[in-house]
């Protein structure tokens, strides 16, 4: 069975968590699954430390990020705070 779970409703593409990573590996990709019509977007994975406390002032509790796994293979993950 397989189902969806809308993660991205809160993002409202104000590029917070883009400004805010050490590693500069996010960026902002067009997306029509959230509000903002746009995500960040990790294509750089191996250069990710993992840093889940930034102290973003991000206007929602929410930071989604679109992770790319490989050419075929993209998962979604979502950290709350």
């Amino acid at each position: 069975m397989s189902h969806s779970v809308k993660i991205y409703d809160t993002c409202i593409g104000c590029t917070q968590c883009v400004r805010a990573c050490p590693t500069d590996v996010l960026e902002m990709i067009p997306w029509d699954g959230c509000k903002a019509k746009q995500i960040a977007s990790a294509p750089r994975t191996e250069d990710c430390v993992g840093v889940k406390d930034v102290n973003l002032p991000v206007p929602t509790d929410f930071l989604s990020v679109r992770v790319y796994l490989g050419p075929e293979t993209t998962r979604s993950m979502a950290l709350a705070y």
